[in-house]
């Protein structure tokens, strides 16, 4: 199937996490059309309020060396002001425009299309493990770590994986992620007295000690010893109050943080630090945890990749443990894993779209990397 038509249909399916919009049972439908075997698992949550459909798809019986593919079919939601309807997939000016198109529907595509070329090309023994899910934008609950729990239960865990996430800077092939910064959200709260603004000292205003507290945290000396990782960094995301009128001060405000982090930190000690910061200006912390920095430095993986990037791009990948937290922190417990695909500059962003020959880049990318892995 040509892979711009592939990608097309994947974002036409209205796979808004959880939620599936067909998604997986068109990457099943196709995967069985090649002969693979699949099982489409639901997954369910603790409180059954989210069924999350996940994608296992292996083809060959080979035990010698099996290589997998992992990838996330959910995108976030497509928020407003496009210039396009963001799930109609429409092709203008050389470019592919619809949510999800580079996180991570065109590495889905350009991943699936080239195991079609290997499959209709080659007769040796091999063996391929696709795997799908549906919650990566909502933080796996019920998809990659409850997928991966299964494939080790029923002994299908490939050697090596090929994680297709968006990696690349400015031209495909130029970025190759080997490891993630940690992530953690804290969600902070001060409980204050409401007043009005007019009358000093009959209120105590909630929103002026968290803006307080988030200054200092964004000019917080953390130290940066490991320099494979970018410097620890804090972002504030959502900001709430109880307010209701221009002149009245809030008496509960909360804001919340992001903290990226390299192995200088533990998310224990992120934790501890955020904890013991937000005593000192008397507020509260809740924190949900994402995950630790993690590195998988696989020589033989990126000598593969390395190779196949220069010969179809002419490009030296450089090898980075920058971007955003993904699904190789699970991956990375059950084999040896690279992170490589399209550009990540337009994702989570309105009018999201990936240049149509990159796709196509990236699908001979693929090819040339599933062609010497089973060669050596």
């Amino acid at each position: 199937m040509d892979v711009v038509d592939f990608c097309s249909e994947l974002i036409k399916c209205k796979s808004v996490t959880p939620n599936d919009g067909g998604a997986i049972p068109f990457i099943s439908n196709f995967l069985e059309s090649l002969g693979f075997e699949t099982k489409i698992l639901n997954f369910q949550s603790e409180d059954g309020k989210n069924s999350v459909k996940n994608l296992f798809a292996r083809y060959g019986k080979s035990e010698k060396k099996i290589l997998g593919f992992l990838g996330h079919s959910d995108v976030v939601p497509a928020g407003d002001d496009w210039n396009t309807d963001p799930f109609s997939a429409i092709i203008k000016d050389g470019w592919l425009i619809g949510r999800g198109a580079a996180d991570m529907k065109g590495g889905l595509a350009a991943a699936c299309c080239a195991v079609e070329k290997y499959i209709r090309s080659h007769n040796n023994d091999f063996s391929i493990i696709i795997l799908v899910t549906g919650d990566e934008e909502i933080g796996s609950k019920e998809g990659t770590p409850s997928l991966l729990k299964w494939c080790a239960e029923n002994h299908q865990i490939p050697n090596d994986c090929l994680i297709a996430e968006p990696s690349s800077f400015k031209d495909v092939g130029d970025r190759v992620y080997i490891g993630h910064r940690g992530s953690i959200n804290v969600r902070l709260k001060y409980i204050g007295k409401q007043g009005h603004v007019a009358y000093l000292g009959n209120f105590d205003n909630s929103l002026s000690h968290i803006c307080k507290f988030v200054t200092h945290m964004l000019n917080y000396k953390w130290k940066h010893n490991i320099t494979a990782y970018p410097k620890t960094n804090v972002e504030p995301t959502l900001l709430f109050s109880d307010n209701c009128a221009e002149n009245v001060a809030p008496a509960c405000s909360e804001v919340n943080l992001n903290i990226r982090f390299g192995s200088d930190y533990t998310a224990e000690d992120i934790v501890k630090i955020l904890k013991n910061e937000a005593k000192k200006f008397k507020i509260s912390a809740n924190f949900k945890i994402s995950g630790n920095a993690y590195m998988c430095d696989a020589p033989q993986l990126k000598s593969l990749l390395s190779q196949s990037i220069t010969e179809v791009t002419g490009l030296t990948p450089k090898f980075s443990a920058s971007g955003g937290i993904s699904d190789g922190r699970y991956m990375l417990n059950y084999c040896n894993i690279i992170e490589f695909g399209l550009q990540d500059e337009l994702i989570h962003q309105k009018n999201e779209k990936i240049k149509i020959e990159d796709l196509k880049i990236l699908e001979k990318i693929y090819l040339n990397f599933i062609e010497k892995y089973f060669s050596i």
